[in-house]
């Protein structure tokens, strides 16, 4: 596997303390990001990562209309190449020709028998022809960690109407079935063997059904639902407890897609994101039971004075192991990745 190892252009990589701007947040800046991709980008990049049970770190992203992977075989120190996932440039036939058209990228996550899933929408938009517009959910899988892909499979349509993006991770379900977090619409759940799609129902005390919400399982089973609120589940979904004080409430619909939940190894669970447009610097806050309670005081930003898009996907963190973290985020300087120690916010 071939592998770079550049480190970000020195104008991002002032580290400045912010602490007098972000009064209640600790900032650090001990660790320097690694490129995945080191070029001005622009547009629907989203990068997205897993890690496979052999440890291999595999992030996806898009590229010229079509979706790119990089590996790590040392935790990020180092990364492959990006190449491209070739099956996820061809249009399904359930989708006609258009001069206009887009392959927009959803998540990477990792299956229960250890394949690696990736989804992602074909676009085609001829509205100012005559209206048409469509965006097919599909997915591809690799059991050779990253290297070789499926053929694309198809995700619906239901009545007639395409689900359109994943935001957020997919989570493997009992029976086989995987829960889709959908943008638009309410979760559901889907059979990759029979097809069939059943909404899954997730209402919490307001009463409300959302959507754009990432639905994650800690390690000791109960299930976390983030949306306009946050959401705690200790009987697998039956019923739902609001979390108060939760210190990565959105105050802007965009703002909600750039968060993220991480279950660790030992039960806590970590919240990363970032604020605005404009946005500088990860931020960082760790549950220590179960996501249930959170302490605003305890956030950590790292990377105070760097930019790091803070919508679309942009950062994620994974467990790499019991005493680090890893973050994906973008800027239009590239895709990079930050290993960070737990002690970090644990003190």
């Amino acid at each position: 596997m071939r592998r770079h190892h550049r480190r970000l252009p020195l104008s991002i990589l002032v580290m400045a303390c912010a602490a007098l701007l972000l009064p209640h947040c600790e900032t650090r800046s001990d660790e320097l990001p690694v490129s995945i991709l080191a070029a001005r980008i622009g547009g629907h990049i989203h990068p997205s990562i897993c890690r496979t049970s052999r440890g291999t770190l595999v992030v996806v992203y898009k590229g010229a209309n079509v979706l790119m992977c990089a590996r790590s075989v040392d935790a990020g120190a180092t990364w492959s190449t990006p190449e491209p996932i070739a099956t996820s440039a061809i249009r399904p036939d359930v989708i006609r020709e258009v001069k206009t058209f887009e392959v927009y990228p959803g998540t990477a996550d990792v299956l229960p028998d250890g394949r690696i899933v990736v989804t992602w929408n074909y676009i085609a938009d001829d509205k100012a022809n005559d209206g048409y517009y469509e965006r097919a959910l599909l997915y591809t899988t690799s059991k050779d960690q990253g290297r070789a892909w499926s053929s694309q499979q198809l995700i619906g349509p239901v009545d007639g109407r395409h689900l359109g993006a994943v935001r957020h991770n997919v989570l493997p379900w009992s029976n086989g079935k995987w829960l889709l977090p959908l943008r638009v619409g309410p979760p559901r759940l889907f059979d990759p063997q029979t097809n069939e799609l059943v909404v899954y129902p997730l209402v919490g005390p307001d009463e409300m059904q959302h959507e754009f919400q990432q639905i994650v399982r800690t390690t000791t089973g109960s299930l976390l639902a983030m949306g306009p609120v946050l959401l705690h589940s200790a009987d697998n979904g039956h019923h739902w407890k609001l979390v108060d004080g939760f210190p990565a409430i959105p105050d802007k619909r965009d703002n909600a897609e750039g968060r993220f939940l991480t279950s660790l190894p030992d039960g806590r669970v970590l919240v990363t994101w970032g604020i605005g447009n404009n946005n500088k610097g990860i931020r960082y806050n760790l549950s220590t039971d179960d996501g249930q309670t959170w302490d605003a005081e305890r956030t950590v930003t790292l990377l105070p004075e760097t930019p790091v898009t803070a919508r679309y996907y942009s950062a994620r963190t994974i467990s790499l192991d019991d005493q680090h973290v890893g973050t994906v985020f973008m800027n239009r300087d590239g895709v990079h990745f930050l290993n960070v120690p737990l002690e970090h916010f644990s003190q």
